[in-house]
């Protein structure tokens, strides 16, 4: 990660926050981006910027971000979402996101109870239908949003399928024969239920716990099972039984889906084996044994 910001965002960073950045801080988390804590004569804020030539990135996540806060403001969801104050494109390829800090805070038992309810209640704004969003990221991989009849469609066409296919030379032809059993499976496995706006990449490293609550960032969003949510604060761990324990409460969840968290987290997995390499190819295919048993 650049260690300070490229002068060409100088300019535009005045422009957008009325006057010239303090001081600029890089923080931790920036495995795609840069990004930086700026000081600013207004007070804190959050600068992302990229040269990765991947077209829309920010208008993206800035789509997503709204759409987080307006799902969680038309409930007492308890959960924070940061504010888009600006995003475009700069000289030299660059493009940067502008948006609101979240002052840190303790992980208390309290604050873990309402991430739980407050996820529980953003699921529970329910959608028309899979997908239907506009085009996104997850990490440095382009997302498709295509509309589909249910779950099990949106999550092979639109998630397993795009992956397997970019991560043709890491499978072998066994692997392939798997994934395509697992397609004809999909739709018994996957409990009905109705399209929610789910975060799309919820590992603990975008929970936030801050002084005036938990948040959410560096969403994937998309309209999908809101499983999708749960499995993925478990795949890397971080995130405490009590947190799913209060949505559990709040929103019980279909019997089983702690079963079925290796079935969703085979697209986070592809997706890591295809922007890191085959060091997650054991996991993956772990996951794929778990996901056959179901």
């Amino acid at each position: 990660m650049s260690r300070s910001i490229s002068p060409v965002l100088l300019p535009l960073l005045h422009h957008h926050l009325g006057g010239p950045v303090l001081k600029a801080t890089a923080l931790s988390g920036g495995d795609i981006n840069d990004v930086y804590r700026l000081m600013t004569g207004q007070g804190e804020v959050v600068l992302k910027a990229s040269r990765r030539a991947l077209p829309h990135l920010f208008f993206a996540e800035a789509q997503g971000l709204g759409r987080l806060r307006g799902a969680a403001s038309r409930r007492p969801a308890g959960l924070l979402v940061p504010e888009v104050l600006a995003y475009g494109d700069a000289p030299g390829g660059w493009q940067y996101l502008l948006q609101s800090y979240l002052p840190p805070g303790d992980e208390t038992p309290q604050a873990q109870e309402a991430l739980g309810r407050g996820l529980a209640a953003l699921h529970s704004v329910t959608v028309p239908g899979f997908g239907g969003t506009a085009d996104n990221y997850f990490g440095a991989l382009p997302q498709f949003n295509p509309p589909a009849q249910s779950a099990a469609d949106f999550f092979w066409e639109a998630r397993l399928r795009p992956q397997v296919r970019l991560a043709a030379e890491h499978l072998s032809e066994a692997d392939a024969d798997r994934f395509e059993a697992l397609r004809v499976r999909l739709p018994r496995l996957i409990p009905p239920e109705p399209p929610s706006l789910v975060h799309g990449d919820l590992w603990h490293g975008n929970l936030l716990y801050t002084s005036a609550g938990p948040a959410l960032i560096d969403p994937a969003a998309a309209h999908s099972h809101r499983e999708v949510d749960l499995a993925a604060m478990t795949l890397f761990g971080g995130v405490a039984e009590r947190v799913f324990d209060a949505y559990a409460e709040a929103f019980p969840l279909a019997p089983g889906w702690q079963r079925r968290t290796d079935l969703w987290n085979l697209y986070p997995l592809l997706a890591h084996v295809n922007m890191f390499g085959s060091g997650y190819l054991g996991r993956t295919r772990a996951a794929l044994d778990a996901a056959l048993q179901l």
